[in-house]
């Protein structure tokens, strides 16, 4: 009878551990901390200098970052104005492109081709392009045109405000 009454202790579970299942536990209040002034300012100091210790390397980060950006940008602009070089330096390998090149920059003209030159007709045939001698001004040197632009003075305007003849 000893061993059954020991078997049913094991296997049965006392009534008041059922019903403390049900109930919310409560929790252990901890005790409040008043903190004085000095330690507040440990607080902040050690706070402040984590911050510092996570934001410098972080920022340094960042501007790396940024300048690899930048630099990636500007190989790429070297390399499309490389490219945009080669394919010149191809266009002059060409002797099409040298020729047309000589025709249009110099005005020259193959062995055996007439040259023809196009006189617009709307051009009044008065206005020519050469002057005559009488019509060219007699050169002054710079310093009678500095000393001419100095020594006139200003009109004024009847407004007050001074005016350059």
């Amino acid at each position: 009878m000893a061993e059954q009454s020991r078997n049913r202790s094991r296997h049965t579970v006392p009534v008041v551990s059922r019903d403390s299942a049900d109930r919310p536990r409560r929790r252990p209040r901890l005790p409040k901390v008043r903190l004085n002034t000095a330690e507040i300012a440990v607080l902040v100091v050690v706070t402040i200098l984590i911050l510092i210790t996570i934001a410098v390397p972080l920022r340094n980060y960042y501007q790396g970052r940024s300048e690899i950006a930048r630099l990636n940008e500007s190989i790429a602009a070297k390399q499309r104005e490389k490219e945009e070089l080669l394919a010149e330096i191809d266009k002059y390998q060409d002797e099409a492109y040298i020729k047309e090149q000589a025709r249009t920059r110099l005005g020259l003209i193959e062995p055996g081709e007439t040259a023809f030159r196009i006189i617009d007709l709307r051009m009044d045939q008065e206005h020519t392009v050469t002057t005559s001698h009488e019509e060219l001004e007699e050169e002054r040197t710079w310093y009678v045109t500095l000393w001419d632009s100095v020594a006139t003075p200003p009109a004024e305007d009847p407004g007050g405000v001074l005016m350059e003849e």
